[in-house]
């Protein structure tokens, strides 16, 4: 592993520390970012300051999605994340909660499956939608349609601002985009790129519980149609400062609802991805 590539370095460079210090000085350093930066950068920057220059990094074929079976152990694949699913709880012998996700490369898509801790970088929505993540140490196995999965679990690690990856190598959100005149009520979540076409007055409601709730309403267009969006609380509010009509919206992870009139509509939560951009001119 590099880290202890750097940490032999600076014990050969400086016999007078032992493995001890160095492992306190890097959780020292971990503590005061809030373990947001890997091991891996820190043990860089501590060897650093003892005058060691960097160890460069070995360079690593990537693995792509369609080499993956099931049964594999120790995997790690990076891709873009398409799709981030609301996590869950879950009771029994072990009770803990899960995630998932749909990420992509240049090929395929993989439902990736995080499990407990891994789950924290989705609740705290540090881990979203159009983001391209490096997912190591993981193990895959057949879904009930004999797909090939990947897990997550306790040894797995996350890594979302992983270094030397070329946005390039990866397909953009747009290219999973739903055609609005193929949406049906089957579909539950989906991925939309149109513009805005008319955007109806944000409003506020009360819930059961008297608190209050904010919904905004527009309608959006691509080449195939035209279809009623609706944005929830956090999500309306941000919109309503940013949309205008014409307006090029693209959505990630929306759901597709019947209204009291039997028409579709797509709405927005806060586990939807968001983006604004010029006009697709549909």
């Amino acid at each position: 592993m590099i880290e202890e590539e750097v940490i032999q370095k600076i014990l050969s460079k400086h016999p007078e520390l032992d493995r001890e210090q160095i492992i306190e000085s890097l959780e020292a350093e971990k503590e005061k970012t809030g373990g947001l930066i890997a091991d891996e950068t820190l043990l860089r920057l501590i060897a650093a300051r003892y005058g060691i220059e960097s160890i460069k990094r070995k360079t690593i074929r990537r693995l792509p999605i369609s080499d993956l079976v099931a049964g594999l152990n120790d995997v790690t694949i990076t891709g873009r994340v398409v799709t981030v699913y609301p996590p869950r709880n879950f009771e029994g012998k072990r009770s803990g909660k899960v995630a998932n996700l749909i990420i992509a490369d240049e090929n395929e898509t993989l439902r990736v499956v995080l499990w407990n801790h891994n789950v924290d970088l989705v609740e705290s929505g540090e881990l979203k939608a159009g983001q391209i993540v490096r997912f190591a140490h993981g193990y895959t196995r057949e879904d009930h349609e004999s797909k090939v999965e990947l897990h997550l679990g306790r040894k797995s690690k996350v890594e979302v601002d992983h270094e030397n990856v070329n946005d390039k190598d990866y397909p953009s959100l747009d290219k999973f985009a739903t055609k609005i005149n193929t949406i049906t009520a089957a579909h539950s979540n989906i991925n939309l790129a149109g513009t805005v076409k008319e955007i109806f007055p944000t409003s506020t409601f009360t819930r059961s519980d008297m608190s209050t709730g904010t919904v905004m309403r527009l309608n959006i267009a691509d080449e195939t149609g035209e279809i009623p969006v609706v944005f929830w609380n956090e999500k309306a509010e941000e919109i309503e400062k940013m949309v205008k009509v014409n307006t090029s919206l693209h959505l990630v992870n929306a759901r597709v609802k019947e209204n009291g009139y039997g028409e579709l509509e797509v709405h927005v939560n806060s586990y939807t991805h968001v983006e604004l951009s010029e006009s697709l001119n549909f």
